[in-house]
């Protein structure tokens, strides 16, 4: 082999090495959380809402093309219809993933579904934000936990801090509320 076809063929190889390597630092990471509580009690069911909720085509949408919301505060950004569903609608859950961005790598946690809207005639798949992680993962594993906000098909939302370590504590809704006002 001569000298040209060696330093050629290394360029190569690290120009794969690098588009590589930016390949897998700033894709889109998901991992499916359908088999972890809370996501598995809802899986695979239709669900009734007991609120009414709120649906619309996004630009942030990170699977399904619609995003819903138990208010409609959240779609400041969209030109498209909004529509409102009522209490009662069925809404069937399929799967929840976790996505975590590159750049900022935070991690958002989506039930996946589809839902009625009457007045497209048809059936739309959406996306709901539920869990957050407000240590955002900055901590000692111990000190990490998720909470769980009130989703359209709960009454009132889960009232505990579920700590990655596996145990539990009560969460305060109204005093969390407050603070985000």
């Amino acid at each position: 082999m001569s000298i040209k076809k060696i330093i050629i063929g290394s360029l190569l190889l690290g120009v794969a090495i690098i588009v590589s390597s930016f390949y897998l630092v700033f894709r889109t990471k998901t991992e499916d959380l359908s088999n972890k509580f809370p996501y598995n009690t809802i899986i695979n069911k239709t669900l009734i809402s007991k609120h009414e909720c709120y649906i619309t085509i996004h630009q942030h949408s990170l699977e399904n093309p619609y995003i819903l919301d138990i208010t409609n505060t959240n779609f400041y950004e969209t030109n498209k219809p909004i529509y409102k569903l009522p209490i009662g609608t069925s809404l069937n859950i399929e799967k929840t993933k976790a996505f975590t961005t590159a750049v900022s790598g935070s991690t958002h946690s989506i039930v996946l579904g589809s839902v009625y809207i009457p007045e497209l005639k048809e059936i739309v798949k959406f996306e709901f934000f539920w869990g957050e992680n407000p240590t955002y993962g900055l901590y000692d594993h111990d000190d990490n936990y998720d909470i769980y906000p009130l989703a359209p098909w709960q009454e009132k939302a889960l009232p505990y801090k579920y700590f990655w370590d596996g145990h539990k504590e009560s969460h305060d809704w109204e005093e969390w509320n407050s603070l985000s006002n």
